[in-house]
């Protein structure tokens, strides 16, 4: 989330006018993908306006609208579109956007047992309602990203000189030929950080931000939510990692096949968050934005190098 598209409040209005009068109308900073107003209406109802931006393919969105309908109906707290006049889709200053509903919590700010337990038993019913769907959207930020971020830093080479890149690149060039053909592919969420899981008191009220999912490996979605959560100044949360894969194996079984190739995924996440930090750094510096570190995700990579967490099943 963020903003780099700016509406004023009377733009707003006249998309939200079948939906009520606006009362207050504010930009939400947090994030680096799309533009994300909270929208307060004179009846107190709360939604999210997100204005679509370069990463987000037009063509992808009724999947996610259908996807993160999928997930509500089996569940799982989550936003849903808002429909006026039988459409979802909207433009405004001749960008794509919608409405979402509002998820009530707020990301997590401490840890403990409690919040682990519902994190567990939440992801694995997210995972569970991932299933058997006819949904499909192939994962664009993994080898087809890598090609693209690359061959970007390629054209401007005089802005890329770090030998963390240099170093992840050659590991590209490694372990790009190695995807498993030989996992189950469900639906995924595909970025679960902290920001994006809310919780009211110690249990899980809700996933937001579904923009990146897309139909992968079940250990391709927890790889990339045990970087997220799992690592503080460059140190490995291990008893934390325990207690939440005990809750999440308790909830859903993954075969050996998915175990053997956590590690692998472990890297691969890393260096797809690692390289679109990188290129967000240095390319994607329009608008109101705050950019993370991308050299987090090199140390994460390269603690994956030397331990393999797989090992804890």
């Amino acid at each position: 989330m963020a903003v780099y598209t700016t509406i004023t409040q009377t733009e707003a209005q006249q998309l939200f006018k079948p939906l009520g009068e606006i009362k207050k109308f504010e930009g939400i900073r947090e994030g680096v993908e799309n533009t994300n107003y909270l929208v307060h209406l004179n009846d107190s109802k709360k939604y999210i306006l997100t204005i679509f931006e370069k990463r987000t393919n037009e063509k992808d969105l009724p999947y996610f609208n259908k996807l993160m309908r999928l997930f509500h109906n089996n569940g799982v707290s989550c936003p849903l579109s808002v429909t006026i006049k039988n459409e979802d889709l909207f433009r405004i200053n001749e960008k794509p956007c919608c409405i979402y509903s509002f998820v009530e919590g707020r990301p997590l700010l401490e840890i403990n047992k409690e919040k682990l337990n519902s994190l567990g038993s939440s992801i694995a019913h997210l995972h569970k309602s991932g299933i058997n769907s006819k949904l499909f959207r192939k994962n664009m930020m993994l080898l087809p990203s890598w090609k693209n971020i690359t061959e970007s830093f390629s054209r401007n080479s005089t802005k890329i000189h770090i030998d963390e890149y240099n170093y992840i690149l050659d590991n590209i060039n490694f372990l790009q030929d190695k995807f498993p053909d030989n996992l189950r592919q469900i639906n995924i969420h595909a970025d679960l950080f902290k920001d994006n899981i809310f919780f009211l008191d110690n249990q899980v009220s809700g996933f937001i931000d579904f923009f990146f999912s897309c139909t992968d490996t079940v250990v391709y979605d927890l790889a990339t939510f045990i970087n997220a959560w799992f690592f503080q100044d460059n140190k490995f949360l291990e008893n934390e990692y325990l207690n939440f894969l005990k809750s999440y194996q308790n909830n859903f079984e993954l075969n050996n096949d998915e175990k053997n190739e956590l590690n692998f995924y472990l890297k691969v996440s890393a260096i797809r968050f690692f390289l679109t930090r990188l290129y967000d750094l240095h390319f994607n510096i329009e608008g109101d934005v705050k950019h993370k570190n991308p050299i987090e995700f090199f140390e994460i990579f390269k603690f994956h190098e030397k331990h393999n967490i797989q090992d804890f099943f």
